[in-house]
C-alpha cells in the first residue's frame, strides 16, 4: 500500500478552505491562496472534485460519486483522489474534519 493510499480513510470528512479566492475558467477551477501567493488550476475532474468537497463530505462519498459519473473503478479512482486531496492538502486547499 501506497502511502497516498494511507493518507486519508474513506469515513475522512475534508472541505475546501474558504479563505481561497477561487474562480472558473473554462468550466475549471482557478484558486489562489493569498497567504502563500500562489495559484492553482484544476482541470474537469479536479474541479468536480472541488466542487464536491465545497461542503464538508466523506472521502469515500466523493470517490463514491465519481464512480457513477465516469467510467472508472472504484480502486483506481480512490488512488487519483487521495493522491489529489493530498496535493491539496499539502498547498493549504483543504482540511480535514
Amino acid at each position: 500500500m501506497s502511502r497516498t493510499e494511507t493518507t486519508f480513510a474513506d469515513s475522512q470528512r475534508v472541505v475546501a478552505s474558504g479563505d481561497l479566492i477561487t474562480t472558473r475558467v473554462d468550466g475549471e477551477v482557478m484558486a489562489m491562496n493569498v497567504e502563500r501567493g500562489t495559484c492553482y488550476g484544476l482541470d474537469a475532474i479536479g474541479s468536480r472534485i472541488w466542487d464536491l468537497i465545497a461542503s464538508p463530505v466523506a472521502v469515500g462519498d466523493v470517490i463514491g460519486q465519481l464512480t457513477t459519473e465516469y467510467d472508472v473503478s472504484r480502486e483506481v479512482c480512490r488512488t487519483d483522489v487521495l493522491a489529489l486531496l493530498t496535493s491539496l492538502e499539502s498547498e493549504g486547499l483543504i482540511r480535514r474534519l
